[in-house]
């Protein structure tokens, strides 16, 4: 909102100021004799002065509204509100399905359009955040955990001894299934290279373990971070460690994490059943553009309701 174009709101005054000028201009002015002006047949004019008025009238809201419209105004007008987040369910039918699993952050930007002492409710897995959020409404938080999807995740083993990997893989459990590829295809999401040559082009995955470093030398160039060394070329991105396969389940499940931290995207937590106070000390974000739209339809309105009045009015 830019509250410095209502001082601008003055120059509503500028089609009084106008309207009063051309009063003055069709003042009758007493002439001292009419013998050398021609003669002209009398004629009737009838002063409509309901419309000027309303011409008058008009300009002045055209004005108003062009200045309402730069100003870009935000007006709290919402009362107790649900908020459902997608995976949440309500049975209110006002209630608004925010486009984001972070309500918080949704309302935050927008909270200037509540009025003081509404109550919002947060419906569904809402995001937790970082840090405590702090806004000036009441906000309660109805949050619920969606059921974890299972996912796949396609493996081709390519070595001479995969036994070692094949029993890895069925021991991990949990909501990701790894299914073993006979051969690399174009769903692969990880080739475990064993072989001391290197692969052909043709093949490409976004993730390779290489157990055997001689098929890619420039992996010992690579940087180690936590026992992992990497590089990205054109096959994808390479991995490899001086300790695969995984001797123990344990090993095994710090080597999947690692992986998931480093290449997936981590899952967000859910934030628990709360209520938070309101925080009237807590600073208001305003986000303006909610009238925009309306004042612009209202200019377009007055635009041509005064073009049509000041037309009618020189006739």
């Amino acid at each position: 909102m830019n509250g410095l174009w209502w001082w601008a709101l003055p120059v509503v005054l500028l089609p009084v100021w106008w309207h009063r000028q051309r009063r003055r201009r069709v003042e009758a002015a007493p002439l001292a004799t009419a013998r050398f002006l021609p003669r002209s047949a009398p004629r009737q004019l009838r002063a409509w002065r309901w419309m000027d008025v309303l011409l008058l009238l008009v300009r002045c809201l055209l004005l108003a509204a062009l200045v309402a419209w730069l100003a870009d105004p935000v007006i709290a007008w919402r009362g107790d509100t649900v908020l459902v987040v997608p995976g949440g369910a309500s049975a209110d039918k006002h209630a608004i399905e925010v486009p984001t699993n972070d309500a918080i952050g949704w309302l935050r930007a927008r909270e200037a359009q509540w009025k003081p002492g509404a109550r919002i409710t947060v419906v569904g897995p809402q995001m937790m955040a970082a840090v405590q959020p702090h806004l000036r409404h009441q906000v309660e938080l109805k949050t619920s955990t969606p059921p974890v999807a299972m996912q796949s995740r396609h493996v081709a083993i390519v070595s001479d001894n995969p036994a070692p990997w094949r029993a890895l893989f069925g021991a991990i459990d949990g909501p990701v299934r790894y299914v073993i590829d006979p051969a690399p295809s174009a769903k692969t999401d990880l080739i475990i290279w064993g072989r001391p040559a290197t692969p052909p082009l043709a093949l490409r995955a976004p993730m390779w373990w290489i157990v055997n470093q001689a098929a890619f030398p420039e992996l010992l160039q690579a940087p180690l971070v936590d026992g992992i060394q990497s590089i990205e070329n054109e096959y994808g991105r390479l991995w490899t460690s001086a300790s695969w396969p995984p001797q123990d389940a344990d090993a095994a499940r710090m080597l999947f994490e690692t992986w998931h931290h480093q290449y997936y995207a981590p899952a967000p937590y859910v934030a628990p059943q709360q209520v938070l106070a309101a925080d009237p000390s807590a600073p208001l974000h305003i986000q303006g553009g909610a009238l925009r739209d309306k004042l612009l339809m209202a200019l377009v309105a007055l635009f041509a309701l005064e073009r049509s009045l000041a037309h009618v009015r020189q006739r």
